[in-house]
């Protein structure tokens, strides 16, 4: 291994003060896996999400719902302009803010039909840190923009903004799988986090235990994870922290995360051994998180039990909770349904129907998939 990124965590192993062991029982240095896929992910220069290739549709290595469609985001539409209409009054502006908005296909989809349906209200703002999925968005977004009713940010932008005094509706669609999560496994009847080490002799990336932090440990009790002998299991730290330090910039605020993942009990149940991380590549899935550093997608489940967690600390309320198949019909999705006017399959008509079973197929996303809305400073 000789790739730039490659040298980064050579250099960042090298620097640790943590020490762990190897699978061959020696010792050495390490950093945790938590710090590897941060790297990977988002290294200003090299990262996966920041080295400026597309990483969604048809030309990165995954797919999200607002891709499958148009379906999704009429049923978000209408939704958000309800929750509007219910929280915030009928005629107050409002702010959404579509964090980890990619390209802005889901955006644009959204401002387009509150746009058909005479509905002014809601202006939007884009927030992504991969640089060409922010370019392809303010083209996507180009008569928006020119009406003032469409931003395009960088996550650091974003950051600086003061959001306390307008009514917000933050978006995160498939945005927190992609936080880094530390990995922790039970070893002989102790619990270890996993971390990862150099092989010089080898050249290559290797997997090393390393002691377990205490405020780590009291993260795990928190959110109720309890995990067997043998098993791994991950603890999404990075996402609590960056809700608490979302939801101290916000005022009178809506948050709806729609993502894959579960509790913390079906995801530390005994047929999840190996825990839930998963690694994409040109949309195959794969295994080997230390193989091709920096060119997969690095993804676990969601554990909404910690989330919620994180969320009463910050200061927020719960307000629904449930898989994105609730969501969706409790939105209208059947309504998108349209009456066939041909027999052939690839009629534009067939293709809207199919796109809306596959949301709805319990095999698809629609399980899988969990919605979970916060509000903040809004009355019950």
């Amino acid at each position: 291994m000789t790739e730039p990124i490659v040298r980064v965590l050579r250099e960042k192993i090298k620097a640790s003060e943590h020490v762990g062991v190897t699978e061959e029982g020696r010792e050495a240095r390490g950093i945790s896996f938590r710090d590897y896929m941060d790297v990977c992910l988002y290294d200003p220069l090299h990262g996966y999400y920041s080295g400026g290739k597309a990483r969604v549709g048809r030309e990165g290595d995954f797919y999200t719902s607002s891709y499958i469609g148009e379906a999704f985001s009429e049923c978000l539409t209408r939704r958000l302009a309800e929750l509007a209409d219910e929280h915030f009054g009928g005629e107050e502006p409002v702010r959404v803010i579509d964090w980890g908005g990619g390209t802005g296909w889901l955006a644009a989809q959204l401002l387009s039909a509150w746009e058909a349906g005479g509905e002014r209200r809601f202006e939007l703002t884009v927030v992504d840190g991969n640089p060409s999925h922010r370019e392809q968005a303010v083209r996507s977004l180009e008569p928006h923009i020119g009406q003032g009713r469409a931003f395009v940010l960088s996550p650091e932008e974003a950051e600086g903004r003061d959001w306390s005094r307008c009514c917000v509706i933050v978006i995160g669609n498939e945005l927190l799988d992609a936080m880094p999560v530390h990995r922790v496994v039970r070893k002989e009847g102790q619990l270890r986090e996993w971390g990862v080490s150099w092989d010089e002799l080898h050249c290559r990336l290797i997997p090393c235990l390393l002691e377990l932090p205490a405020w780590l440990a009291e993260r795990m009790d928190r959110d109720r994870i309890l995990v067997r002998e043998g098993q791994t299991a991950e603890v999404g730290a990075d996402a609590g922290r960056w809700l608490a330090k979302l939801a101290s910039s916000l005022g009178r605020a809506l948050l709806v995360f729609i993502d894959y993942g579960d509790e913390s009990e079906e995801l530390t149940a005994e047929h999840r051994m190996n825990g839930t991380l998963v690694c994409y590549r040109n949309h195959i899935a794969r295994d080997n998180p230390l193989e091709a550093p920096g060119e997969q997608d690095l993804t676990a489940h969601v554990n909404f039990t910690g989330l919620r967690a994180a969320a009463r600390e910050a200061g927020l309320k719960e307000l629904w909770y449930g898989t994105q198949l609730r969501f969706l019909m409790e939105s209208g999705v059947l309504r998108s349904l349209v009456p066939l006017s041909s027999a052939d399959p690839f009629h534009p008509d067939a293709r809207r129907n199919r796109a809306i079973r596959q949301l709805l197929l319990s095999d698809a996303m629609s399980e899988l998939f969990k919605v979970q809305i916060f509000r903040k400073g809004l009355a019950e």
